[in-house]
């Protein structure tokens, strides 16, 4: 015997609530299913991460050149 999936689109643990350990991590699942929330989130979080890999490699940029005037 096989078993059916659900009619919904939406997972079951977000419809139950099962999995998770508490009821603020399913409203931020929710929340981020919304329209195309989770792509901005990821990209937001993308974007920060190269931002952040760009500045260290400007800083050690600037700490490795060599002392002007000499």
């Amino acid at each position: 015997m096989t078993k059916a999936k659900p009619s919904s689109a939406t997972p079951r643990h977000q419809i139950s609530g099962e999995d998770y350990p508490g009821e603020w991590v399913r409203q931020v699942e929710l929340t981020l299913d919304k329209e195309e929330r989770r792509l901005f989130f990821y990209g937001g979080l993308f974007g920060a991460f190269v931002l952040a890999i760009v500045i260290a490699a400007l800083v050690g940029v600037v700490i490795d050149a060599p002392p002007l005037g000499r």
